[in-house]
């Protein structure tokens, strides 16, 4: 009687018990969904730069140094969304032999990962902030804004799971959303209010600024 091998591992599975398992063929692995969530938070980064360029930017100011840091600012988010988007791109270490466009190329690249993009358009944008007159909650959502650019920018450089990151940093972004709605609050109250109300409020201040060391520092 001739048996087969799918016969013969079963008979020696039956035999061994649990000492003997049978292999089972591997799931498929899915390359596309990691290539997918590298796209999403380089996109998701570059959006989040304009966002903050075109919100900071209405309406447009001419005067001061207002121009200029328009100019940078967008500069900064297209060589910074630029950048992570030529992030796979191999530097090859001897760069001698190579024809003159492909080392100018190089250098190009060389130069957009030398510079901190991201920063120099987190200046700027505050910068042209600044030159409007005052408006609180607007300089707020600002705030919120650019916190989750460099956050989405550093995951898309990462490659980290955004999730857990942010698990991880829940209790300063918290703190720092609740800091923000409160430095809002406050400077929509006139500058010439005094008395009971205004030492009042000063005390808040100063317990909401304490709440919040407390729950930043690690237990």
């Amino acid at each position: 009687m001739t048996t087969t091998p799918e016969s013969q591992t079963s008979q020696a599975t039956q035999e061994g018990g649990d000492s003997v398992q049978v292999a089972r063929p591997a799931r498929p692995v899915r390359p596309h969904a990691g290539v997918a969530s590298a796209v999403g938070s380089r996109l998701a980064a570059m959006l989040l730069g304009g966002a903050c360029v075109a919100w900071t930017a209405t309406p447009l100011v001419h005067k001061g140094l207002a121009q200029l840091a328009l100019i940078v600012a967008i500069v900064a988010v297209a060589a910074g969304a630029l950048r992570l988007a030529l992030a796979e791109v191999p530097m090859p270490e001897d760069q001698y032999y190579l024809a003159g466009g492909v080392r100018t190329w190089l250098l190009v690249l060389g130069l957009l990962r030398a510079v901190a993009w991201e920063e120099t358009a987190a200046v700027a944008i505050l910068w042209l902030e600044i030159q409007h007159p005052v408006r609180p909650w607007h300089t707020a959502a600002l705030g919120a804004g650019l916190l989750a650019y460099l956050l989405t920018t550093h995951i898309a450089e990462s490659g980290a799971e955004a999730v857990p990151l942010l698990r991880r940093h829940a209790k300063l972004l918290v703190v720092g959303a609740c800091l923000l709605a409160l430095a809002a609050g406050f400077a929509m109250i006139p500058a010439s209010a005094s008395g009971a109300g205004s030492a009042i409020l000063r005390v808040i201040a100063a317990a909401a600024v304490i709440a919040a060391t407390a729950l930043v520092l690690p237990a």
